[in-house]
């Protein structure tokens, strides 16, 4: 099974979605419910997700919110608890946020990436996907994008993924 995501059977399988109440991670949960997942773990801060995306998933038996905060290594840990499979969706967007308050931004894109890592490794998750940004090309000027081409970072933010991008391969 080298795709769980195509795959329809997923009644044996758990999943934690980070950032799950913003509106790709609501997306993604919805879809592993309609399609019968035994678990689907939310973990999100609320700081920047939709209690109305929480909603429609609550009438899914399968679904469980585990509000908290990627920057906890322990949240991290509880969250990966149980599970199969990680959808890390949870960051800190916006350029103009980042270039303001890059601090916040690197601790939660960075740190909080980090730390979903290594609670993964410790809870021996089978598989991590990450959703990084097109910010990691920078300004590169070549179109199509590839990866392996890129060029300078032009913010904070772009720093962030780029640099979780690395992290990813570290525990790869």
């Amino acid at each position: 099974m080298d795709n769980i995501f195509h795959d329809k059977n997923l009644n044996d399988k758990s999943f934690l979605i980070t950032g799950g109440a913003g509106f790709i991670g609501s997306h993604i949960s919805g879809y592993l419910l309609k399609h019968g997942a035994k678990n689907v773990r939310v973990l999100d801060n609320m700081a920047n997700g939709f209690q109305s995306n929480l909603d429609l998933l609550k009438q899914y038996p399968a679904f469980e919110f585990l509000e908290g905060d990627i920057r906890n290594p322990e949240i991290c840990n509880d969250a990966c608890k149980g599970m199969d499979y990680i959808s890390h969706q949870a960051a800190l967007g916006s350029v103009p946020r980042s270039i303001n308050n890059p601090q916040t931004t690197n601790d939660v894109n960075v740190g909080g990436f980090v730390n979903m890592l290594k609670a993964a490794v410790d809870n021996n998750l089978k598989r991590f996907v990450y959703a990084s940004s097109s910010s990691v090309y920078g300004d590169e000027p070549t179109l199509p994008k590839k990866e392996g081409r890129i060029g300078n970072c032009l913010s904070p933010y772009a720093v962030s993924k780029r640099v979780d991008e690395m992290y990813a391969q570290v525990f790869t």
